[in-house]
């Protein structure tokens, strides 16, 4: 069985990297005495504030030299955690940058709808993330589209789905996603709940404590946002977070591309078969009438192949017409036909009408029959 984000040995070391540098913020804050207000709730903050009163502590020509080395030995092991974090913040870009590559490369020829309902579950799996969501951005007003939480039924992801269902969200009422959108860059919120530029309704429901987001361009338009978090403090967003969101999102940006313009394409076809058949089945029908001018009032000798609907043959009907036809022998349906034809469910229902004036049937049933009859009394 595959494991969980949360179970990965990796996480679990990453995680212990994190613990154990907040233990020694604690120890060393305990050693220099409370600061009020604390500069920072975030780690890389509050490692910087610590490293710097430690420096200065050291200068100072009232310690005694027990104190010295005790504020020496604290300096030494915050140098080692700001080492380590920044050891974590490069390997995980690294890995990101790899992760990345499989992942786009895994939702190439997918939908617009089936990225939808991939990238925030390929998100959190891949690239290391607790939640993920994906929204489109359309007349000023952000929606979200999909979001995916990993491996937590907490209450307040609960309440954060439901939340998202079906909101529509002006952009005026959330300053750091219209930020993104008219410049079409990433950005961070460290202290979302703080943070000016946020929306605070989305915030308080999901209790986010920080999340990075990068824009879907198309065109140079943004078409959609990525935002992820790692909630519960598994660990706190950071600068390489962000490029690896912003990295995703403009490697993103050419898939949806391609896949908008496929369906445009699909579209396109679909019209043109339509227009097409509709065209071919009225000269068809144009093409039957000078010879039904041409007969009346007089007797012609039959011929052994003349393309008339009582003859032996079947010239009568285009080529087209008598694939439609042998397909129905076989009982397929409307959308099967469609599928085997690559054409249109509409432009085998204007087959099927030309084909049933052409036969004198009326019935699916009795256009096979004839077909068979026309079949069998067709030349080798």
């Amino acid at each position: 069985m595959a494991q969980t984000v949360e179970h990965r040995p990796e996480v679990r070391a990453d995680r212990r990297i994190v613990e154990v540098a907040w233990g020694h913020v604690h120890a060393c804050l305990e050693f220099l005495g409370p600061q009020a207000p604390l500069p920072s709730s975030e780690l890389d903050g509050m490692l910087t504030n610590v490293r710097t009163r430690l420096e200065q502590f050291v200068t100072r020509s009232q310690i005694t030299t027990d104190q010295r080395l005790d504020a020496c030995r604290l300096l030494f092991t915050i140098h080692n955690d700001q080492s380590a974090l920044l050891d974590l913040d490069v390997r995980r870009a690294v890995e990101a940058l790899g992760e990345i590559r499989h992942v786009v490369g895994d939702l190439l020829e997918s939908s617009t709808e089936e990225l939808i309902a991939a990238i925030p579950i390929r998100m959190c799996r891949n690239l290391m993330f607790g939640r993920a969501m994906i929204s489109s951005v359309r007349s000023a007003v952000w929606m979200p589209r999909h979001l995916h939480i990993e491996d937590d039924d907490s209450p307040e992801n609960d309440d954060f789905l439901s939340y998202v269902d079906g909101a529509r969200i002006p952009l005026s009422h959330a300053p750091l996603e219209t930020e993104i959108v008219r410049g079409r860059t990433p950005t961070m919120s460290e202290r979302a709940s703080n943070d000016k530029r946020t929306f605070k309704e989305i915030v308080a429901v999901a209790q986010s404590h920080g999340y990075v987001a990068a824009p879907i361009v198309s065109r140079g338009r943004v078409i959609g946002i990525l935002h992820a978090d790692r909630p519960h403090g598994r660990s706190e967003v950071s600068g390489g977070d962000l490029t690896v969101v912003s990295t995703l999102g403009e490697c993103l940006s050419s898939v949806f591309e391609r896949a908008i313009l496929q369906e445009r394409i699909q579209l396109s076809s679909e019209h043109v078969d339509r227009v097409f058949g509709d065209i071919v089945s009225q000269f068809s029908d144009v093409a039957t009438f000078p010879k039904q001018r041409a007969t009346a009032g007089r007797t012609v000798p039959e011929t052994g192949n003349a393309p008339t609907a009582t003859g032996g043959g079947m010239g009568f009907l285009t080529p087209r017409e008598r694939e439609v036809l042998a397909h129905i022998t076989t009982g397929a349906t409307n959308a099967q036909i469609a599928r085997s034809l690559v054409i249109s469910e509409e432009t085998v229902k204007s087959h099927l009408k030309q084909i049933s004036k052409k036969l004198g049937t009326t019935t699916r049933s009795a256009a096979v029959a004839r077909f068979a009859q026309l079949s069998h009394n067709s030349p080798a």
